[in-house]
């Protein structure tokens, strides 16, 4: 427990835990489906997915389509993407999208 206190409380952890999962943040996704710039994400809930640094999700407004960013360990990254294909019911592409940091 002493680590943790130095950490902080329960909710500060919380907290810093989103604000470096928000800083992983790409700019902007290309959708995989109509090539729409789409700079309007929600963050995925990664708490507790070993390997994932952050994940975000936008639904292109043009299509519909949802398309995916995730950061993380390669198989990690691999293993959310089969999972989102399993609950999606549908072959999911993959792309590649602009470091958050610009570089």
């Amino acid at each position: 427990m002493g680590q943790a206190k130095i950490r902080g409380t329960p909710e500060q952890r919380k907290q810093a835990a989103i604000e470096r999962q928000l800083s992983l943040r790409p700019k902007h996704i290309v959708c995989n489906n109509c090539q729409a710039e789409l700079s309007e994400m929600d963050p995925i809930d990664v708490s507790g997915m070993h390997g994932i640094d952050a994940a975000f999700v936008a639904t292109c407004p043009h299509c519909g389509h949802d398309t995916y960013a995730i950061k993380g360990e390669r198989e990690a990254v691999a293993n959310m993407h089969m999972a989102i294909e399993d609950a999606s019911g549908a072959q999911a592409q993959a792309g590649v999208v602009p470091s958050a940091n610009g570089k």
